[in-house]
């Protein structure tokens, strides 16, 4: 009994202090629970009625109680620049090196959607400017159930007008039964021909059709696959687009079939290191990037969603620490050899800070 307890603590502790990089996670998802009730008693919302704040939701319409909750909630600058502020300090607690947030723009007073992002930036730069470690990017997200193509074209040109200011690339998100992927094509390509980098919310219902087209569009990263049929899978490894994975909020929201997180499709896609064939399982296997979705939603933090890995897909730490450094390669940072002078600086200070966090890592850790 002692022993199991010993294993425990130090698992918990090894995937505390693991660097880790957080590539899925919505702003507004991942709130602070103490804030969203602060904010709801701030705008006269009563939020105990529902029940929803005194525990963890267990089910998906519990979910989306919290989601409408915070929706609610978070409806000043102010309330935005906080929860951003208040992010970077939880991630740093968590053992996040490095975060790409995605947030969907919204029109919470006359400033319109660049007071939006101005209020995401300015609390990461608030965060940054008091000694927080974290680096922290912007994903905009364009929302297939409410935006339309010109609203989709309208996020792009929003995002590459601050690009010189930690916003990174585009995001595909919302009601994946909701309008048809071609409608965003155009905005999409155009993202691209910007220099805009794009990961797309995929395969969160059976879609085999439009899952055909995303792979075909062949963005930088995917997110969730959870339903792809056997040709799309071939295609998909074949691809070796890295995909963002959330074990949590998979399996809250129905989209692992047995109910078990032995089953996720983790498995499919993950496949050990040989430390033989190093550089053939770095170029040939998809890099699988462990995240988050909504931590403020669904009660686990990144170290969590690490330590559920280990669980049920009996990682070693080695294994399970190669998993989060490859991560690396997923970012949208650029890799060096870097093509711009202007990104030369910058990008290879933001790369080399978290490269050398793993390295660190890698000397000081006990290994056993």
């Amino acid at each position: 009994m002692l022993e199991a307890t010993a294993a425990c603590d130090r698992q918990r502790h090894f995937t505390l202090s693991l660097p880790k990089i957080e590539l899925h996670a919505h702003l507004n998802g991942s709130i602070r629970r103490s804030t969203l009730d602060a904010l709801a008693a701030a705008h006269d919302i009563d939020a105990a009625s529902t029940g929803i704040m005194s525990r963890w939701p267990s089910t998906l319409s519990e979910a989306f109680d919290v989601f409408r909750l915070i929706h609610e909630c978070v409806s000043t600058l102010s309330d935005v620049e906080r929860i951003a502020f208040e992010l970077g300090q939880d991630l740093e607690r968590d053992g996040v090196v490095y975060g790409e947030i995605r947030t969907t723009p919204r029109d919470l007073d006359a400033k319109g959607w660049d007071g939006y992002v101005k209020a995401v930036l300015h609390g990461f730069e608030r965060y940054t400017k008091q000694g927080g470690s974290v680096i922290l990017k912007l994903l905009l997200s364009i929302d297939r159930a409410k935006h339309s193509a010109d609203d989709a074209m309208a996020v792009v040109q929003l995002a590459h007008r601050y690009r010189q200011h930690a916003v990174v690339g585009i995001d595909l998100s919302g009601d994946p039964t909701k309008a048809e992927f071609s409608t965003f094509l155009p905005s999409l390509s155009y993202a691209r021909t910007l220099g805009l980098k794009i990961t797309l919310h995929a395969a969160e219902v059976r879609n085999d059709d439009e899952f055909s087209q995303m792979l075909h569009f062949a963005p930088h990263r995917f997110g969730h696959c959870c339903f792809v049929s056997r040709s799309n899978l071939a295609a998909l490894k074949q691809s070796k687009i890295p995909i963002e994975l959330c074990l949590t909020s998979n399996l809250l929201s129905n989209s692992i079939p047995s109910g078990s997180l032995a089953d996720h499709h983790f498995g499919i896609h993950y496949q050990p290191q040989d430390a033989q064939d190093a550089q053939e399982h770095v170029d040939n296997t998809t890099i699988c990037c462990i995240s988050t979705d909504d931590s403020g939603v669904f009660g686990s933090p990144l170290s969590n969603e690490y330590r559920l890995v280990m669980d049920n897909f009996k990682l070693t730490e080695s294994q399970v620490f190669d998993l989060a450094r490859r991560t690396l390669k997923a970012t949208f940072l650029d890799q060096p050899p870097f093509k711009s002078a202007v990104q030369t600086e910058r990008n290879t200070s933001d790369w080399q800070r978290v490269q050398s966090r793993f390295d660190q890592f890698q000397r000081t850790w006990r290994w056993q």
